[in-house]
């Protein structure tokens, strides 16, 4: 007790070493809790609301209507106490006025939802909708459609919505969607109507892409998953391996869900693991000066019979009282961190998510706060164990000679550290594959960081040889420092670099969203033209001031095997027909029907990666050789297939064969009509049909009178603006950039924290400089240009590293996930480079303020106490 008395007198006393160490960690703590506390809220959110999120216990869905049979088959499966719902989805254009928009249909029957509801603000149900064609909306969606008068709903209200060769009326708003998913963004806003609605509306033709829901509630204490697995085998069992309808329940979106939301909350976890660390050097730096502050305390203690042990725990409780005192500020900072998230993610995250301080973060947080004081300090702290007394009273600061076993202890030092490191980052990347890129690039930076670093700050000593007074002694300060320098300098770097590496990204992705390079994006992008429609509709584009460009065949089909193996959906290793190790799912991500299409030529979109062309002679259905197929790289990669597989068919109950010539690299951002798989001319010519197609070249003041044209002539086409469709995408990066700048900046602020406590020590260390200078007769401005040179220095050539480290991450993370989308950001990278060194001048000017103005005569009573700083 008398060691832990001894250093809580210590701290007090030197107060100001305290505030900063507290203050410094307790940053890196609050981003931890904060993430982690959001991601579990999030989590916890989607699970207590699964079956809502749902609707269902358990759901079936397919892309043509389910006989009788099969409902009869899943009747005797889940047993008799069920209910069911049923719903039917697809995109359409709805006109109101003379406003055509895309929407997306929700027609369901009347038990629909099974589980939610819909919070109406009408006095009547949802029951009506079934009886005559009224719709249920949302009043943002009838606002946008122009149909939002006024607070009264129904046929007096004369709102009229025209769906295809029918029209309905607004019956009622809904405040809350039973249908949540867990973002608020959507291609298009839903509209509900009763099911018995869809008929005489004419949009539900051949080829329409059209999605049957059915919706079951089971009975109390039913084994869900169980009887998940068993329907999908008795489904497996009747369509003899090739079931087309999905089974799945709220295991399916749960796992869905929850790997979205890791990509949200995974990268800014990760850094904050970084802020972390960077507050760890800080704290580290901090407590070396410290440390070097008490080395003659130290000694006199071993004198009067203290052992090296007793006092190493003197100076063990001082850093485990600071670091659980930095973990319940960094527990008050989080509560203001956490009401955040919401702003930031405001479209991506379920609305009303309910956000709390998870128990298990914050406990996890107060152990890695007084562990985590002595891990980040032990490389410093070790030292304690090599202090000899004697030497120390004699007014050495060596503290000894270094003996190899010193050398290895202070190596060894490191080894937690580097270890709790990549724990932490396996723990909140999830996985040790990503955890351990992660560490591995942040040691690359860490280390090309810090290379140039400490050649900078030896190069100092040639830029301190000049006659100017400010620059010789700012760049003497730092060559003979070069180790604060360099923390200062890394924090600054590493917290500059997160920052930076965004805008690159953004501004690529940014550019090709919108002007893919050597592309023309289109204005219109159609969906669901019947095979009859084919000519009138060119022949009513002609007339028409637009452009209209690839209308491409698309028949729906079946992939049956490949390699004579059944082909079951599933991840395949290359070339095998096999499901990798490990990558085989429960059944619900089974996809065996697909789009093909053919085209004489390819888009300018489309580049063949390996293989030949497409064989220009038609196929001969009475060859006795498979027809050729151009598979697109990604699919390829996705299912394994490769050059010169043979893979079987059901396109509309025809049996067929081909062979792969060739992997295509497409380019989807050019919101062209695309597809997976590309057949030979001549296999899918006679086959029914639909087709797709794009608009451009139309003025910004026509689009929207094409649009209703378009929807006047043609009801059951379906119109995409792809310029609204680029905007919400632009939308959802411009958040997610906006969420990772949000945690780049707090590992800004541990950098400036870190800055303010190096250019406080250093101020400190220089207090007899100072004094001096003012002795002979030196101005204050003279003084002053001495530490913003300094630390401006320190700022400018740590942002302009970290820019241009920056630009090589972030050229390989869009090479690696973005399809190389990446341009250079002059403008955010200058602004971040001006800013960095603004804000280290500023912050180490205020931090060296007091003993600028200190008294010189200091510097001869020799009372300077650092503590009082």
């Amino acid at each position: 007790m008398l060691w832990i008395r001894l250093g809580v007198r210590e701290l007090i006393k030197n107060r100001g070493f305290s505030l900063f160490f507290i203050l410094n960690l307790s940053i890196g703590l609050a981003g931890f809790i904060a993430i982690h506390s959001f991601g579990r809220s999030l989590n916890r959110h989607l699970e207590d609301n699964l079956k809502e999120i749902l609707t269902a216990d358990l759901v079936l869905s397919a892309n043509t209507d389910l006989t009788p049979g099969e409902l009869h088959l899943a009747d005797q499966v889940l047993g008799p106490d069920t209910t069911r719902a049923r719903l039917i989805s697809f995109y359409t254009m709805v006109k109101a006025g003379e406003n055509a928009r895309l929407i997306k249909v929700m027609a369901i029957d009347d038990p629909y939802p099974l589980y939610g509801e819909f919070a109406l603000e009408g006095r009547g149900g949802k029951q009506e909708i079934q009886e005559w064609p009224g719709v249920l909306l949302t009043r943002d969606t009838a606002h946008a459609l122009g149909v939002d008068k006024g607070d009264d709903v129904g046929t007096d209200a004369k709102m009229p919505l025209v769906l295809g060769r029918k029209t309905f009326y607004v019956h009622d708003f809904f405040q809350e969607d039973p249908d949540r998913s867990l973002t608020a963004l959507e291609l298009a806003p839903k509209i509900y109507m009763g099911i018995k609605q869809l008929e005489g509306t004419g949009l539900m033709g051949f080829g329409s892409r059209i999605r049957y829901y059915y919706y079951y509630r089971l009975g109390p204490g039913v084994d869900v998953p169980a009887l998940t697995g068993t329907l999908r085998r008795a489904f497996d069992e009747k369509h003899q391996g090739q079931p087309r309808i999905n089974v799945y329940d709220t295991r399916d979106v749960n796992q869905r869900l929850g790997r979205v939301t890791r990509y949200f909350t995974g990268y800014m976890g990760l850094v904050s693991v970084v802020a972390l660390f960077l507050a760890g050097i800080a704290t580290a730096y901090l407590f070396r000066g410290y440390l070097n502050l008490k080395q003659r305390e130290m000694a006199v203690l071993m004198s009067i019979g203290a052992t090296q042990w007793e006092t190493a725990l003197y100076m063990g409780c001082q850093l485990i009282l600071l670091g659980s005192l930095a973990a319940v500020l960094a527990v008050m900072i989080s509560l203001f961190l956490v009401p955040v998230f919401p702003f930031i993610f405001k479209g991506l995250i379920p609305d009303h998510l309910s956000l709390h301080l998870d128990p298990a973060t914050i406990g996890l947080a107060v152990g890695m706060g007084m562990a985590g004081s002595l891990v980040f300090c032990l490389p410093v702290f070790v030292r304690i164990f090599g202090v000899k007394p004697l030497i120390l009273l004699r007014g050495s600061r060596e503290g000894g000679q270094r003996t190899l076993g010193r050398v290895l202890g202070q190596v060894m030092s490191f080894l937690p550290g580097v270890l709790a490191f990549s724990l932490v980052s396996v723990f909140v990347a999830g996985s040790v594959k990503n955890g351990m890129v992660f560490v591995a690039g942040f040691a690359l930076a860490l280390a090309f960081l810090g290379g140039m670093g400490w050649l900078i700050f030896s190069g100092c000593a040639y830029l301190s040889v000049t006659r100017n007074l400010v620059m010789k002694i700012a760049f003497r300060n730092l060559f003979r420092n070069k180790w604060s320098s360099l923390s200062c300098f890394v924090t600054i770097a590493m917290g500059a670099f997160l920052i930076s590496i965004i805008p690159q990204i953004q501004k690529g992705l940014q550019t090709e969203i919108m002007r893919p390079e050597g592309l023309k994006i289109p204005v219109f992008f159609l969906v669901d033209i019947q095979e009859e429609q084919k000519n009138p509709f060119i022949e009513f584009m002609a007339r028409k001031d637009a452009d209209l460009i690839n209308l491409s065949p698309m028949v729906r089909g079946r992939i049956l095997t490949v390699n004579q193996k059944p082909f079951d959906g599933e991840n395949l290793s290359q070339g095998s027909g096999r499901p990798r190790s490990g990558q085989r799912g429960r059944g619900r991500g089974k996809r065996l029907e697909f789009n093909f299409s053919y085209r004489k030529s390819l888009d300018d979109s489309e580049t063949i990666v390996q293989g030949r062309a497409l064989s220009e002679t038609p196929w001969d259905f009475e060859a006795f050789v498979p027809f050729e197929i151009s598979v697109e790289a990604s699919f390829a990669e996705r299912y394994g297939l490769s050059l010169g597989d043979i893979m079987g068919f059901d396109v509309q109950g025809i049996p067929m064969e081909g062979r792969v010539v060739n992997l295509r690299k497409v380019r989807w951002n050019s919101f062209q009509p695309n597809f997976f798989l590309l057949f030979q001319d001549g296999v899918l010519n006679d086959a029914p049909k639909t087709y797709l197609a794009a608009i451009s070249q139309v003025a910004q003041e026509a689009r929207q009178d094409l649009k209703n044209a378009i929807v006047n002539a043609f009801p059951n086409i379906s119109v995409i603006d792809v310029t609204r469709m680029a905007g919400t995408l632009l939308t959802i990066t411009d958040r997610l950039s906006l969420s990772i700048r949000f945690m780049a900046w707090l590992a800004i602020a541990a950098g400036l924290v870190s800055i303010f406590s190096i250019a406080r020590h250093g101020a400190w260390k220089n207090a007899n400089q100072v004094n001096l200078l003012k002795v002979l007769g030196a101005d204050f401005n003279v003084i002053q240009g001495i530490t913003l040179l300094e630390f401006g220095f320190i700022g400018f050539t740590a942002a302009l590293f970290a820019v241009l480290l920056s630009l090589v991450f972030s050229r390989a993370v869009s090479w690696y996930l973005f399809d190389s989308l990446w341009e250079f950001d002059l403008l955010g990278s200058l602004v971040i480079l001006l800013l960095t060194t603004g804000i280290c001048m500023a912050t180490a000017f205020m931090a060296s303020r007091k003993v600028m103005n200190t008294k010189p005569v200091t510097l001869f009573s020799n009372t300077f106490d650092p503590g009082e700083i």
